[in-house]
């Protein structure tokens, strides 16, 4: 199981994010329910999500259609 926190700066979109560097696979917990794992992102990427301004925003714009994943 992969462990959750809250991005660095609020969004109102995301609730939690979590990453496991074994299998390089990003958890994101969004406000509205659902928990999804996309797999294959590296730790830079993951960071550089958890500490961006807007992760919404991040997320959109490098996460979505780059990555394969599943809805938990």
């Amino acid at each position: 199981m992969i462990e959750m926190k809250a991005p660095r700066n609020a969004s109102s979109q995301i609730q939690s994010l979590g990453y496991d560097a074994e299998t390089q696979t990003m958890a994101i917990r969004f406000h509205k329910g659902g928990v999804y794992h996309y797999f294959g992102v590296s730790p830079q990427t993951f960071e550089a999500m958890h500490a961006h301004e807007s992760p919404g925003t991040y997320l959109h714009q490098n996460i979505k259609g780059k990555y394969k994943y599943e809805k938990r």
